[in-house]
């Protein structure tokens, strides 16, 4: 099957107009992984049935508008594990500092003092309630959870993304996935960064920060609409897909800015949800 990308979110800092933070489910030859995992991406990922049917999750940074629904999308693991059997954690890479983010995160809830009986059930149900007896989190049960440093390569199999790092205030990554001769690149949050545009070179989709795209626009390490333009210019992409807008509103003065540095096609990821390549 050719590339494709799915935007299940794309609202910088809350779910404006309804729509998700910033998630983004790229399926290819290898199988499926998601970017990112903000508020309201677990709802649109599992709106056609139970099981979120990922092969990996990789986070760019630690903001709440990225990461907040992991807990939620935990818990629809943590049924697969329950009623059907599952055994098989699910790869979350985050980046460095994540695991111990993602324990005080999970710590909150209580996870770690749950007890279910350790007899009876399925495989999966014996082995959370096995680990739960021992005093560990069930959230680390259901997801395979490793960091990595922004520059490293990951992936599960076929599945690799590259990562790149950039200016973000914390440690954050943009990140590039090929498949056979096709490629996506997410820019993630990010002030401009030359280095980013041969990160991203000849990139078939660019999805980049547009944060700062209108004059109510909170401000803080991101792009403008016009600066991104100008990274898909010198990245010679071939379209760009802007994300992350202030709010929805802002969409067509996005566009324009962005037209005038860069000239090939513009898409708004709030506007538009599928792309295949």
């Amino acid at each position: 099957m050719p590339i494709s990308v799915h935007v299940l979110g794309s609202s910088g800092g809350y779910p404006a107009n309804g729509q998700p933070c910033s998630g983004y489910l790229v399926r290819g030859t290898a199988g499926a992984i998601l970017l990112d995992c903000g508020p309201g991406v677990a709802t649109a990922l599992l709106r056609d049935g139970p099981h979120c049917n990922l092969d990996a999750i990789a986070i760019s940074h630690l903001h709440p508008d990225h990461t907040l629904d992991l807990i939620p999308l935990a818990y629809s693991l943590l049924t697969e594990w329950l009623v059907d059997g599952r055994t098989v954690p699910l790869p979350l890479f985050v980046p460095l500092g994540g695991i111990d983010f993602l324990r005080r995160f999970s710590d909150l809830f209580g996870h770690r003092q749950w007890r279910l009986p350790t007899d009876g059930g399925s495989p999966g149900k014996q082995a959370i309630a096995t680990s739960l007896a021992q005093g560990q989190d069930w959230v680390f049960s259901v997801f395979d959870i490793r960091e990595y440093m922004p520059g490293d390569d990951f992936g599960r199999g076929d599945l690799t993304v590259r990562t790149h790092p950039v200016d973000h205030g914390v440690p954050t990554a943009a990140m590039r996935i090929d498949d056979a001769d096709k490629s996506v690149v997410y820019s993630a949050d990010t002030r401009f960064l030359p280095s980013l545009a041969s990160f991203a070179s000849r990139t078939d989709l660019f999805f980049l920060d547009a944060h700062l795209s209108g004059l109510f626009a909170p401000g803080g390490a991101h792009m403008t609409p016009m600066e991104a333009g100008r990274l898909g210019a010198m990245a010679e992409a071939s379209e760009l897909v802007l994300c992350h807008l202030a709010t929805p509103e802002d969409g067509d003065s996005a566009r324009r800015a962005a037209a005038v540095e860069f000239k090939g096609p513009i898409h708004l990821a709030c506007q538009t949800s599928e792309y295949a390549l």
